[in-house]
């Protein structure tokens, strides 16, 4: 799949300090980037439409489905970690894994997950033929651009992307 979400391999180091930091600085240092349109989504809070712009709300939903899915993937590789450590994971059975009940959450993590990456393809999809009809909206196009070129792979074209989104951001602020 082109539009993709992160995988969900194990990450290199599962401690939740070094996991989780990686997770919340990626999250932070992108919030700064999307500026008026996606900030109040790495707070948290459900961030103002603009009005007709279909495109915005769009981008503002897929934004949001990844802050969940990357805060998911950081617990999932905690508590995969902490089960292969703490349960001998993949030493267990199937019929093994279902009694550990901690492999309910890693269950309901994967489910989750599954349900993120589908839908997020899906608005991935209609985003693109969605002209943007504001300034906010061009911005919130460029910061799931630069959520989907991670900076590890490509880091000059997710640099230009992020410095971009921030440049439009600044610039469409009243001074």
């Amino acid at each position: 799949m082109e539009e993709r979400m992160r995988s969900r391999q194990i990450p290199e180091a599962n401690r939740e300090s070094e996991v989780g930091a990686k997770i919340e600085s990626a999250i932070s240092r992108r919030g700064v980037v999307a500026g008026v349109s996606a900030a109040p989504l790495i707070a948290g809070s459900t961030p103002p439409i603009a009005p007709g712009d279909p495109a915005l709300a769009i981008c503002q939903r897929w934004l949001a489905m990844d802050v969940e899915h990357r805060h998911l993937l950081a617990e999932w590789g905690t508590l995969e970690g902490w089960l292969i450590k703490n349960r001998r994971w993949f030493r267990l059975s199937p019929d093994e894994k279902v009694a550990v009940p901690e492999g309910a959450r890693l269950s309901q993590i994967e489910a989750r997950l599954d349900v993120l990456e589908t839908e997020s393809h899906v608005l991935l999809k209609t985003m693109r033929p969605a002209p943007a009809k504001s300034v906010e909206a061009v911005i919130a196009n460029l910061s799931v651009a630069g959520r989907l070129i991670f900076e590890e792979d490509h880091p000059e074209a997710h640099g230009l992307i992020v410095r971009a989104a921030r440049d439009l951001a600044k610039l469409s602020t009243p001074k």
